[in-house]
């Protein structure tokens, strides 16, 4: 038994021995295939060196070749410390906004008096806006009553609309716009289908209406419906531009006597947000912003004020998922779906992007106007002053329209007076 161990030894390191040189040959054919690789690699490099210009040829020669002070540890190479600025440079171009003025002429002129007001078609291509301006476009209209523009960014084309007084709405492809103005006895809303050339008015002449929401599609506006005697409460209707029909959607009368404005639509057109605000009875919550869904007429009921704090509504996403909405000084936006309510503390929510991912609104404190990311809580600066509506931004928050008076935001601003802004983001 002793004496076999040292056979059982043997025998191993024989078989080794042998497993080694069966292995040899392949080995150094491998070998002489890498070595021929390499060769073939160094000689493809040399000729595409040489084929390359001059002055990028002898740059790569001059990082090849050995210096005579290399450069300390931790320290980079003057070619490496040029490879970082350009990097830097690229970065900051594909990073900063691109900033341009929407109140121009087409030839772009600037605008002889103040413009406010902007709305942005969900393809980012036209903006409308309020202005007091004469010289956007030669027609005539009233030098002391306010007109709507649509301005095509691609093009630069500039659009009138002779109604102007506030509450600017804009569909999807912007083929439609929604304005207010005076109508046969009150102040009314009107629909203006710029491809068919039409005006059309919402609800009843007296009393009169304020268009506050359009769809995607410009088939359905929102509307509140001012009543004939002002005792009775103010009423939300859809108007079907199809079918012509006019529904209410808001919530019955109650012995409160709710107001319901400030109705905000989704692109769909099948899910509504307002504002319930109670007239009548004891109590300090008087505000309660709703959310309905206009196929099954559910209504659900979100916080509203708090104490005698009043509460307003901002807007509802495009894609009807969230709700942003203002209690005092505080904005929030709620999750339909999910029921996750964010709360920004002294701000003013201005607008809400269509996909409800970010909340565009005004500082309490600065009056700075701010876009702010709802899903990793980054903030971004967007005009150190300056107001906004509903429908302001773009999907993501990628296009911004914003007025303000603030003159060195562009260059060439003298014109002295505030103007519509559309920032796009990289």
């Amino acid at each position: 038994m002793p004496a076999a161990a040292p056979h059982r030894t043997h025998t191993h390191t024989t078989h080794t021995t042998h497993t080694t040189r069966r292995s040899a040959a392949p080995a150094g054919r491998a070998a002489a295939r890498y070595t021929f690789s390499r060769g073939v690699a160094a000689l493809a490099g040399a000729l595409a060196l040489a084929l390359l210009p001059s002055t990028v040829a002898t740059a790569d020669v001059a990082l090849a070749a050995p210096t005579d002070s290399p450069p300390r540890p931790g320290t980079r190479s003057p070619h490496q410390q040029t490879q970082k600025r350009h990097t830097q440079q690229a970065l900051r171009a594909t990073t900063t906004p691109r900033l341009e003025r929407a109140s121009l002429t087409a030839d772009g002129a600037e605008a002889n008096d103040a413009s406010w007001g902007g709305v942005i078609s969900a393809d980012g291509r036209y903006v409308a806006f309020t202005s007091k301006a004469t010289n956007l476009t030669p027609d005539p209209h009233n030098p002391y009553l306010p007109v709507t523009y649509v301005k095509d960014l691609r093009t630069g084309a500039v659009t009138f609309i002779r109604d102007g007084l506030g509450g600017v709405r804009i569909s999807a492809d912007g083929r439609c716009v929604g304005t207010n103005d005076f109508g046969a006895h009150d102040l009314q809303g009107f629909v203006h289908d710029l491809k068919a050339g039409t005006r059309q008015a919402l609800g009843s002449a007296r009393g009169g209406s304020r268009i506050t929401g359009l769809s995607g599609d410009c088939r359905y506006a929102a509307y509140t419906a001012n009543p004939h005697h002002p005792a009775d409460p103010q009423r939300i209707y859809l108007h079907d531009r199809t079918t012509g029909q006019d529904t209410l959607v808001s919530r019955p009368p109650t012995p409160e006597q709710y107001d319901m404005s400030d109705g905000s639509l989704s692109a769909d057109g099948r899910t509504l947000a307002y504002r319930a605000h109670r007239r009548q009875g004891d109590g300090p919550d008087r505000d309660d912003i709703i959310v309905t869904d206009l196929r099954t007429g559910k209504h659900r009921q979100l916080d509203g004020s708090q104490d005698d704090a009043t509460a307003g509504l901002v807007q509802l996403s495009a894609n009807g998922r969230a709700v942003a909405y203002t209690v005092g000084s505080d904005t929030y936006v709620h999750d339909l779906r999910t029921g996750r309510t964010t709360r920004l503390n002294g701000t003013w929510g201005r607008a809400l992007s269509p996909d409800g991912g970010h909340l565009l609104y005004a500082d309490a404190n600065t009056e700075a106007l701010r876009l702010r990311n709802l899903r990793t809580g980054a903030d971004h600066l967007v005009a150190p002053q300056g107001g906004a509506e509903p429908g302001a931004l773009t999907a993501h928050g990628r296009t911004t329209v914003f007025a303000t008076a603030v003159g060195d935001l562009v260059p060439s601003d003298t014109n002295g007076v505030a103007d519509v802004f559309v920032r796009h983001r990289r």
